[in-house]
């Protein structure tokens, strides 16, 4: 078997839904500052984070 390969357009979207997501996060830190709140934060940063490491590793 092959190992599975993700097309850029797939990742691209992943991003893009990542990044909204971290928005989601960060606007709920910011009108409740709670450690709850910046866990998720930092939750969807990393993923983000992963998700453009990726995508850079395609380029290359």
């Amino acid at each position: 078997m092959s190992p599975t390969v993700t097309s850029t357009d797939q990742l691209d979207l992943d991003i893009s839904v990542a990044y909204i997501a971290l928005g989601v996060a960060r606007s709920s830190w910011n009108r409740c500052p709670s450690a709850q709140n910046a866990s998720a934060v930092d939750e969807a940063e990393g993923c983000v984070n992963r998700l453009l490491e990726e995508r850079f590793a395609v380029r290359q």
